[in-house]
């Protein structure tokens, strides 16, 4: 490129935060604009397929474009998009998700309903950082430096006093190692008035939709425990397969979708290779109704031994960010069941997963969007699948 500056148009958001706009056919992904805003911006990185700019300043601003509410903004790295009035959050978010399921899966998803909950204070679970002066903060935008928070508008209301009130101390820091031990990165998890800490408490424990349930603290767990109940209730509650139907729960972690399975399936096969989530999901599942088998190994394991030929009702699989495996892919191709529940926390994986589903045998019915991390890029989608006619 002639210049490092260019003036240029924002097309599109991706699923980070960052606006995208082209110059010469390459892809400039510049923080903190808005699809259809012409800005000025300095390239940073330029790299041979995409580059990465500085905002210099807007010079056709977007009618969604707002005040961040946050001082921090753009300074911590947690949010990315406090600049945009939340209803065009999640059109554009809707938009991001739709372009992947188009460009990687080759499949049109019609219709993509997105479910929001509160755009604020809904954080239930975060990871706190110790600053080099012993405040507590989160880390800088593209840094591993640790910035002060005296306040976070994301957390829930419990998160967000405590944090207030330990930042008012001298070295907050020093105290906490005393109950939580030497961990200048620590998780910290509320809900109605209660805290629960890493190093200081084994398990936290959360209410989701009327029932207890405790997982590790230090792994783990959805964050947004308002948008959780809602797709619990659309997408898990209400499976069901009859009498002696089955369910198999893939990378079922401390036993959250099994917990809800439990009411209406009459076994459950649950495979998750994390040895302290499974013996959470021993406990939550301890006094289920239905009859409970754990394998603790790791899928890709699970799906070569004997087990993995049973016939189940349903499958529910919430793998890693990183979607499924190929082995994983193939045996589900070949799996004895008629119904798929995929949740998954990146629309690209999910995209290439499904895609790769269809060509083996699966349909998909259904996919919803859920916006478990307002004011930032990040979405989780649900899709349903039944097998071919």
């Amino acid at each position: 490129m002639a210049s490092d500056i260019h003036s240029l148009r924002v097309e599109k958001l991706s699923s980070h935060g960052d606006g995208i706009a082209f110059s010469e056919g390459k892809a400039i992904f510049i923080p903190y604009t808005i699809p259809d805003e012409v800005v000025r911006a300095e390239i940073i990185e330029d790299h041979s397929s995409f580059s990465r700019a500085r905002l210099l300043s807007v010079e056709e601003t977007s009618p969604y474009r707002i005040e961040a509410p946050c001082p921090l903004f753009g300074v911590c790295g947690g949010c990315t998009l406090q600049h945009i009035e939340y209803s065009a959050q999640k059109v554009f978010k809707r938009d991001a998700a739709r372009e992947a399921f188009e460009r990687i899966g080759a499949f049109d998803p019609v219709e993509l309903p997105i479910f929001g909950y509160e755009s604020y204070g809904y954080r239930n679970r975060t990871q706190i950082h110790a600053t080099s002066d012993g405040a507590l903060g989160f880390t800088q935008a593209s840094t591993r430096k640790v910035v002060k928070t005296p306040r976070c508008p994301i957390l829930v209301p419990v998160l967000d006093r405590w944090l207030a009130l330990e930042n008012r101390k001298t070295n907050p820091y020093r105290t906490l190692s005393a109950l939580i031990g030497d961990r200048p990165r620590f998780t910290a998890f509320g809900q109605d008035e209660l805290i629960y800490l890493e190093g200081r408490d084994a398990y936290a424990h959360a209410l989701v939709q009327g029932k207890e349930f405790q997982f590790p603290t230090g792994r783990f767990f959805q964050s947004n425990l308002g948008m959780l109940e809602k797709l619990i209730e659309r997408e898990i509650a209400p499976l069901g397969g009859g009498d002696s139907a089955t369910a198999l729960d893939l990378y079922s972690g401390a036993g959250l979708f099994s917990l809800f399975l439990a009411d209406r399936f009459d076994a459950i096969e649950c495979v998750e290779s994390e040895a302290a989530s499974v013996e959470a999901a021993r406990m939550n599942l301890g006094g289920a109704r239905a009859r409970i088998h754990f394998s603790d190994i790791p899928v890709e394991r699970w799906i070569r031994t004997p087990r993995a030929q049973y016939k189940f009702d349903c499958i529910v699989v919430d793998p890693p960010r990183t979607g499924l495996g190929p082995e994983v892919r193939s045996w589900l191709g070949g799996a004895k069941s008629n119904t798929l529940v995929y949740v998954s926390c990146d629309h690209a994986s999910l995209a290439r997963d499904l895609k790769d589903l269809k060509n083996r045998g699966w349909s998909i019915e259904t996919i919803s969007l859920y916006d478990f991390y307002p004011q930032t890029g990040r979405l989780e989608a649900v899709a349903r699948l039944a097998r071919d006619a």
